[in-house]
């Protein structure tokens, strides 16, 4: 339980956005709020760093190529998105991923599995949890408009 408390503040102190419309919707996890002017469910998933062991440049992008590739061949909606350390918060980093539309929380937890992801970003029903991918199990956060 030590080292998913240690998990938990990791995501917490860290910057998500995704394309929303014409623009970019950015967020933390830290505050209390709800999860505006969203339909549906949306989750955050990248296939960079597998289990946070932090991976070359070049390793990343063509992880990410790949996800993408499957997300395609199986017809899941999707849009660009990225997570990042919040402002003063070091080490700094910054990873692209993936915004995908509608999609259960089972599914995403297998998809973030297969791709060695520890948890993703699940926004649903006016709410957001880090869902970790080994238990498919949903941890109820905070929602802050950046």
């Amino acid at each position: 339980m030590e080292n998913e408390t240690d998990w938990l503040a990791v995501y917490q102190s860290s910057l998500y956005a995704f394309a929303h419309g014409p623009n970019w919707l950015r967020f933390s996890l830290e505050a209390d709020g709800p999860v505006h002017d969203l339909d549906g469910s949306l989750t955050l998933i990248s296939a960079w760093n597998p289990m946070s062991e932090e991976r070359p440049l070049p390793w990343n992008r063509a992880a990410n190529a790949r996800l993408l590739r499957q997300l395609v061949a199986e017809g899941v909606p999707w849009g660009p998105a990225w997570g990042s350390s919040l402002p003063g918060v070091e080490p700094s980093w910054k990873e692209d991923g993936f915004v995908l539309f509608n999609q259960t929380s089972d599914a995403v937890a297998a998809l973030g599995k297969q791709w060695g992801q520890r948890a993703l970003v699940h926004l649903e029903q006016g709410k957001a949890y880090l869902l970790f991918c080994e238990e498919a199990r949903l941890h109820p956060c905070g929602f802050r408009p950046r």
